[in-house]
């Protein structure tokens, strides 16, 4: 196999996400979803004590001045700091409708657009999680060493060893050490963890 890129294996030691996931803490991270649960919950009961229990409006209203309280607060804050570094983005709307919401005692509409935004931020840390951990994944499978053949003679070598124009051997079961282009032979590869397609090519 004539190798056109070692640059591949840097990933095994530095997946591209673990710096950003080292920096932030575990409580960072689940702050927006415990805000969000928090904000559902204080929603439903807010319906029952209107709807169900006809509860006076006083009481109505505190499960959603809560959430105001709880999770209000705290994302207008981190939108106010956004603003202040001059960091504009379709949340700040969001801040703004918090505000004026509680400026127009309109408490059932501002605990909305708080589940609104924090859910929206919560699925997005999720999905970010998820990616991470493919990565990671991916970056656990690389092999540590490869087969590389000079003169007839194949000796094993480190990836950070192999340079553009070795050649190559990849074993049956072998997991393909860097990219290249095949010379000789044939074989099945399974690019499933690279592209999420569970299609074999040849």
């Amino acid at each position: 196999m004539d190798q056109k890129q070692a640059g591949t294996p840097k990933l095994r030691h530095q997946p591209p996400t673990s710096r950003f996931w080292e920096s932030v803490t575990i409580l960072q991270r689940r702050r927006t979803t415990v805000i969000a649960v928090f904000a559902t919950l204080a929603i439903l009961v807010h319906l029952v004590l209107r709807f169900v229990l006809r509860t006076p409006a006083g009481m109505q209203q505190m499960p959603l001045l809560a959430t105001l309280v709880f999770g209000g607060i705290p994302l207008v804050y981190e939108l106010t700091r956004n603003l202040l570094r001059r960091e504009f983005g379709s949340d700040l709307l969001a801040g703004i409708s918090i505000v004026s919401s509680v400026l127009l005692h309109e408490y059932l509409a501002g605990s909305i657009v708080v589940l609104m935004l924090s859910g929206g931020e919560a699925l997005e840390n999720y999905a970010l999680r998820n990616a991470s951990s493919v990565l990671r994944a991916l970056a656990k499978r690389m092999p540590a060493i490869a087969h590389r053949k000079r003169d007839s003679v194949i000796v094993d070598v480190a990836l950070d060893e192999i340079a553009v124009g070795d050649t190559l051997v990849v074993y049956p079961h072998d997991i393909c050490p860097v990219d290249g282009t095949v010379i000789d032979g044939h074989g099945v590869m399974n690019e499933a963890f690279l592209t999420g397609e569970p299609f074999e090519i040849t």
